[in-house]
Parts: C-alpha cells; sequence; structure tokens
C-alpha cells in the first residue's frame, strides 16, 4: 500500500511540474510582442519621413504624422535622409499597438544605393512590432535630384519590398517642387487607405 501511494504521490508530482512548465511557456507566448495583435489599434496609423509628409498626411483618410511639428519625436521633418529617420525610430519607445506605419524617406538623399535599408526597417519592425509596413516612392527631377532616373528611384525602393514592404503604387514623381499640395497626393492618399489593412 505505501509503495502504491509513493508511485501515485509521484505521477501527481511530475503531472504537476509539467502542467506549471506548459502555463509558464504558454504566458511567455501570450506576452511575446508579435503575438499582441489584438492590442492593435486601427486608427493609429502613422507616415514618418521628410518634408513630404504633411502633404501625404493631408490626403489620407486613415495615415496621419505622429505629430504636428517636424522633429525626431515625431519621426518627421524636413530635408532630413534615411541615416535621420533611422536615429529618430532608435529613439522612439516601442509602440505595440500602431496598425501601420508609411515610410517617407529617400528623396532627399538622392536615392542613394549605400542607404541603410535594412537596418531601418529593423529598427521600424522592433519599434512597431505589429505594424504593417508601407512605403512611399519620393520625388525627382528637382533640386539635386535633377538628374536622378525612374530605375534608379524602382532600384532603391526594390530593397523595401524585399524586406517585406508594401510599395504604393503611385510615387511622388517627377516635379519642380514637390511641397505645395499636387494632385499626386491625392492619388497616393487613396492608395494608402485602400492598403492599409
Amino acid at each position: 500500500m505505501e509503495k502504491r501511494t509513493k508511485i501515485i504521490i509521484a505521477i501527481a508530482s511530475s503531472l504537476a511540474i509539467g502542467l506549471s512548465a506548459f502555463l509558464i511557456l504558454k504566458s511567455r507566448k501570450k506576452s511575446g510582442s508579435k503575438s499582441n495583435i489584438s492590442k492593435v489599434d486601427k486608427s493609429k496609423n502613422f507616415i514618418i519621413g521628410d518634408s513630404q509628409t504633411p502633404l501625404i498626411a493631408k490626403n489620407s483618410q486613415k495615415a496621419r504624422k505622429v505629430g504636428e511639428e517636424g522633429n525626431k519625436a515625431n519621426l518627421w521633418e524636413s530635408g532630413k535622409g534615411l541615416s535621420w529617420l533611422k536615429d529618430a525610430v532608435d529613439q522612439f519607445p516601442v509602440t505595440e499597438d500602431v496598425n501601420s506605419i508609411v515610410i517617407n524617406i529617400g528623396t532627399n538623399g538622392g536615392f542613394a544605393q549605400n542607404d541603410n535599408v535594412e537596418g531601418l526597417i529593423s529598427s521600424i519592425k522592433a519599434k512597431f512590432p505589429n505594424a504593417q509596413l508601407l512605403a512611399v516612392k519620393g520625388s525627382w527631377g528637382w533640386g539635386g535630384n535633377k538628374d536622378v532616373t525612374q530605375q534608379k528611384v524602382d532600384a532603391y525602393y526594390e530593397k523595401f519590398k524585399q524586406l517585406g514592404v508594401e510599395i504604393i503604387p503611385t510615387a511622388i514623381g517627377v516635379t519642380t517642387n514637390p511641397h505645395s499640395n499636387l494632385p499626386v497626393y491625392a492619388q497616393i492618399g487613396r492608395e494608402i487607405d485602400s492598403m492599409i489593412k
């Protein structure tokens, strides 16, 4: 009888240990950043990048700027390139409830092939782990981008695409001045709104 009791106690103890380990693992899985999709706020769709950010935001019903003033804390500013944006994202707190991030960058750096696109996307994914990522192709034909070709622009954003970023079909494109509310921004805004999940 005593032997039988010891066996029952040993089995019960093993079951308790197994159940405890299972519950711990389940708890860890639940708190993992990528599994908190239920925390996502569908209204939190942010546009980040350079001076064309406010114009894109003005023409989208779903996406907006993080904040009105252009600075690192709001993840957009005039005249800035990809390395500035990556640095700004690196300083931003991890925010799990953001639904999507629209990236508007590349123009001020002349769509340089040596831009650290992989680093930027890695930083964005780390700070906004549950966000859908989209990118707007910038503008060229003006300033330091007078001689830029669409082929160069397409090759630049192909890097984003390879990293899982969805590319907005319409580019801001060739213009003498991208800083006014051009008709193309209305088209880009509609495309952003249709692509945001």
